[in-house]
């Protein structure tokens, strides 16, 4: 057999057979999510797993950094992080409801006490702010308002005042005002404690201290007192004043006495 006789011949080649599951795929329909999930289109989908889990981090609305997401059944809700109660997260209701809770949690006007808050300091009006923890103390709070009360010569009812215990219930939820006792007892002990301050004072003071007395009406009740106060210069050379000790005073016996 010459070469061009073998070249001229057909080739003896077995025909193509193109796989069965090839052209199964090209005719068949395309495979939906749950069939290939294995979840039939009657189950529910398993909303606590998946990609999209029941987390925050897909959700556009700045309420959820409020909330914590969790699957109740059939149901999804949404559970505050400030009060722990529960709501209904249903993605059809929207987030109207949960804003409107926000607005009212009370737990979320009280300040963490992790979060840092800008304070000034007390009796300085161009003081700088300090930046400090902020942890609420009842102790500290009774003290400040026995405080305000010697202060602004306040009447010791004022702490039964409907207006005074709403705004106190504004400020700080977590605030339990005290009755008429108390703050009576409480302004007693500043009294003691500040008088300590003053008598540790002078004994550390190098120079003298001038005596004068005074006559003062109080505005509340409209009584007398006669104050004993000292003057010295302390160690900055600034002239100081304490008041050292004042006793009721009958002021138709000194208008008599005139």
């Amino acid at each position: 057999m010459s070469s061009n006789e073998i070249t001229s011949s057909p080739v003896a080649s077995s025909p193509v057979q193109t796989p069965r599951a090839t052209l199964e795929d090209q005719t068949s329909e395309p495979s939906t999510p749950n069939a290939s999930m294995g979840v039939s289109a009657s189950e529910p989908v398993d909303l606590d797993s998946g990609p999209d889990d029941l987390n925050n981090e897909n959700l556009k609305s700045s309420v959820w950094a409020h909330f914590e997401r969790k699957k109740n059944g059939g149901n999804v809700t949404a559970t505050c992080s400030h009060c722990r109660k529960t709501l209904g997260a249903n993605p059809k209701n929207g987030t109207t409801h949960l804003r409107m809770h926000l607005d009212r949690c009370k737990r979320l006007r009280q300040p963490d006490v992790r979060q840092k808050l800008l304070a000034g300091i007390m009796g300085k009006a161009n003081a700088k702010p300090e930046l400090g923890n902020y942890s609420f103390d009842q102790d500290f709070a009774r003290r400040e308002l026995g405080t305000m009360i010697i202060l602004h010569e306040y009447p010791l009812s004022i702490v039964d005042h409907v207006g005074f215990r709403r705004y106190s219930s504004a400020l700080q939820p977590l605030f339990k005002i005290p009755t008429r006792n108390s703050v009576k007892s409480d302004i007693i002990n500043i009294y003691e404690h500040e008088r300590e301050q003053v008598m540790k004072l002078l004994e550390g003071i190098r120079s003298r201290v001038a005596v004068t007395t005074d006559l003062w009406t109080s505005g509340n009740q409209k009584k007398g007192f006669m104050a004993v106060t000292g003057h010295f210069i302390d160690e900055e050379f600034i002239l100081q004043s304490r008041i050292l000790r004042y006793a009721l005073f009958f002021l138709q016996i000194w208008y008599f006495a005139i």
